[in-house]
């Protein structure tokens, strides 16, 4: 008689999983890859995917090491008074860089991206699909994806001397103070 019930011995799936979704979402990138082929190369069937990781969108955050849910910080940040899109993006991305539970997982997927073409094209991919575009989509005018780049540019450059490189004053300026002062800046970049 075979034995029933779960077969001894680890279970390393969700590793398996994991390993196999990196592996495919940098060979043919986040767009062009799907939960059947990434299932199908891993030997499982797609609805462990489900199961473990919820959505491709989270199967990619997990491989990435991404701290929050796409979706929910664009719409933080587009959602309310347009005139005001400038100064949410410019609070929610620092908020993001000012928590320790975020700043790890940030820092790795920056340096990550920084130092290895797959993973920057991943990330600007991602990026550019699960942010970008509900941010665009939020602005008037043709060239929203630019100034929005533009902004990001900015915001970046300032996360970089503030939590990389940790140059004073900027590193212990109150993140109030930050806000007020960027957001400015970003508005420009973002306005029509």
């Amino acid at each position: 008689m075979p034995p029933i019930g779960r077969r001894p011995g680890k279970t390393d799936t969700r590793e398996v999983l994991l390993a196999t979704a990196r592996r495919r979402f940098a060979e043919a990138g986040y767009d062009k890859t799907t939960v059947r082929e990434i299932a199908a190369a891993a030997g499982v069937d797609p609805a462990l995917i489900r199961h473990y990781f919820g959505s491709k969108a989270d199967l990619f955050r997990a491989t990435m090491g991404w701290p929050f849910e796409p979706a929910e910080i664009a719409a933080r940040i587009t959602d309310g008074d347009p005139s005001e899109t400038a100064e949410r993006l410019t609070r929610v991305f620092f908020e993001a860089w000012d928590r320790p539970e975020t700043r790890a997982p940030l820092l790795a997927i920056l340096r990550g991206a920084a130092t290895h073409e797959e993973s920057a094209n991943l990330v600007r991919q991602f990026i550019q699909g699960q942010i970008y575009a509900q941010l665009a989509a939020a602005l008037p005018g043709s060239d929203a994806e630019l100034r929005i780049d533009l902004a990001m540019a900015q915001l970046l450059g300032i996360a970089y001397l503030r939590y990389i490189l940790r140059v004073e004053p900027i590193a212990s300026e109150s993140l109030d103070e930050l806000i007020t002062r960027v957001a400015p800046t970003i508005k420009t970049h973002l306005d029509v």
